[in-house]
């Protein structure tokens, strides 16, 4: 998908014209078009008024977008927060990490007859693996 199409399924989600974009740009209407149909390309100032018209990130711009839109709207509307709403969304976030992070976590019997140890258990590619304690030299 070349970025003409990605100009214009942004613009469209942000409700805006060819001509409303142009607008919001500094070009004219015909080279919005231009660029939509892969005829011209944005210059690099173009582009950096391009993703504050369309709400837009660079990545999601050039079609390599690191989230979906469903996280997409969840940004939008932590954005829209004032303060006090992004200090209650991040506590809550940090808050449910740890818990997330806490259950993958195993307690497993110790060597020669110690308290357990907590162990995690960490994502390699597709695989679980432990995160196995050093024990210092002897036979396992």
């Amino acid at each position: 998908m070349g970025i003409g199409i990605k100009i214009r399924e942004l613009r469209q989600r942000a409700g805006l014209t060819q001509k409303g974009l142009a607008l919001k740009i500094g070009v004219t209407p015909s080279a919005v078009g231009n660029y939509e149909r892969d005829v011209s390309f944005p210059k690099e100032e173009v582009l950096m008024s391009l993703f504050d018209a369309m709400e837009c990130t660079p990545n999601e711009l050039l079609g390599v977008s690191a989230v979906n839109d469903g996280e997409y709207e969840h940004i939008k509307m932590y954005r829209a927060l004032d303060d006090r709403g992004k200090e209650t969304v991040d506590s809550c976030m940090r808050a449910e990490l740890k818990r997330c992070m806490d259950e993958n976590e195993v307690l497993i019997a110790a060597r020669n007859g110690g308290p357990p140890h907590k162990i995690k258990l960490k994502r390699r590619g597709e695989r679980t693996i432990f995160d196995v304690p050093d024990y210092g030299g002897g036979r396992y």
